[in-house]
C-alpha cells in the first residue's frame, strides 16, 4: 500500500520515496521527471499567484519585467516571463509581492539565480529562480587596507557607477551599504585604488548627485552554480567590489 503526501508516493512501512537522480534539477533543489514528479525539498512549494518585478541581468545591462509568480517557497520562485531565455543571463533580482501604485518607492530586492527555463505552449517562458540569502560581510580586515568606520547593512538596491573619465555609468546592485561606502556586484572590471563616481538613486542620497569614491576591495562574487541542461541562457562572471566614499559626510 502506498500513501501520497504533498505529492510524494511512499510505501506505508517503511516510507520510501522513489527518487531518480537523472531527473532535471528544479529551482528549489528537487527533481522532476516527465512521467513522475518526485521532489525533495527543505521547504514546501505553494501555488501562489503574486505580482513580481524582476531585474534581469542581460548582455547590455539590467532591465525590468513585471510578471506573475506560479508557485513559491522559501528557497525559490517559479514565474512567467516573456523574455527570450537566450538573452537572459543567470543573475536576477526580484521584488514580490510588488505593487506599481507608488512609483516613487524604492524597495529592496532579493538576489536570485536562474536555474530552470522552459517554454510553454503559449510561447511564454516558465523560469525558476533560486533565492539567495543576504551576504554577510566578513569580520576580518582584508589585505587591501579597508577599514570600516560604520556598520554596513545587507541591502540589494541599484547604484550607478562609472570609472573616472568615463562618460557612461553602469547600473550595479549593492550587497551591503553604509554612510561611508558600499559593497556591490558588477560584471565590469575594477582595480583596487581606482577612482570612481557613484550615484545612488534612492532616499536622501538621490539629492547628493555623483559621489567620489575609490575601490578598496575586489573579489569574485561567488562560484557560479552548475546549471541544468535545459537552461540555455548565457552566464557571466561577477565581481564583488567594495567602494569607499571620499567626499560625503
Amino acid at each position: 500500500m502506498t500513501r501520497s503526501i504533498s505529492g510524494y508516493q511512499m510505501n506505508s512501512v517503511p516510507w520510501i520515496m522513489r527518487f531518480d537522480p537523472a531527473c532535471s534539477c528544479r529551482y528549489d533543489g528537487g527533481v522532476e521527471s516527465n512521467h513522475l514528479l518526485t521532489e525533495q525539498r527543505k521547504h514546501p512549494r505553494a501555488p501562489l499567484r503574486l505580482t513580481a518585478r524582476v531585474r534581469w541581468q542581460g548582455p547590455l545591462g539590467t532591465h525590468l519585467e513585471v510578471t506573475e509568480t506560479i508557485d513559491v517557497s522559501r528557497e525559490g520562485v517559479l514565474l512567467r516571463s516573456r523574455e527570450d531565455s537566450d538573452a537572459r543571463m543567470s543573475r536576477a533580482w526580484i521584488v514580490f509581492p510588488f505593487s506599481s501604485l507608488d512609483v516613487s518607492a524604492m524597495e529592496p530586492e532579493t538576489p536570485a539565480r536562474v536555474v530552470r527555463v522552459e517554454r510553454d505552449a503559449s510561447g511564454e517562458y516558465r523560469v525558476g529562480l533560486r533565492l539567495e540569502p543576504p551576504h554577510r560581510a566578513s569580520g576580518s580586515i582584508p589585505a587591501s587596507g579597508e577599514r570600516r568606520a560604520l556598520r554596513r547593512v545587507a541591502l540589494c538596491l541599484p547604484i550607478l557607477l562609472r570609472a573616472q573619465g568615463m562618460p557612461w555609468a553602469e547600473e550595479a546592485m549593492t550587497r551591503d551599504f553604509s554612510r561611508s561606502g558600499a559593497r556591490l556586484e558588477t560584471s565590469h572590471v575594477y582595480n583596487i585604488g581606482e577612482s570612481v563616481r557613484a550615484k545612488i538613486p534612492w532616499g536622501e542620497w538621490a539629492e547628493a548627485g555623483e559621489i567620489s569614491a575609490r575601490v578598496v576591495r575586489v573579489e569574485p562574487a561567488h562560484d557560479e552554480p552548475e546549471l541544468p541542461g535545459n537552461f540555455r541562457g548565457a552566464g557571466t562572471a561577477f565581481n564583488c567590489v567594495a567602494i569607499q566614499f571620499v567626499d560625503h559626510g
